[in-house]
């Protein structure tokens, strides 16, 4: 990427991803990976698609079994 492009950038979808990453990490750090399941279920978004999504996502972990030894 050039100078010229990286001045012209107003939107830095890299950066944006690993402040997101560190927001999560940094919050759920100290939580059981059940917890950590009932804290990414629990979110929700202003964007319906992408609602849609967490829902159907939300959805098909609750209907799954949560003991593994089982498969």
């Amino acid at each position: 990427m050039t100078e010229d492009t990286r001045r012209r950038k107003k939107f830095d979808c890299v950066e944006f991803m690993r402040q997101a990453r560190a927001r999560i990490t940094a919050e759920t750090a100290n939580m059981t990976a059940e917890e950590r399941v009932e804290w990414f279920n629990s979110r929700r978004y202003s964007d319906p698609v992408l609602e849609a999504m967490a829902a159907r996502i939300r959805k098909s972990t609750q209907d799954r079994p949560t003991d593994s030894s089982d498969n």
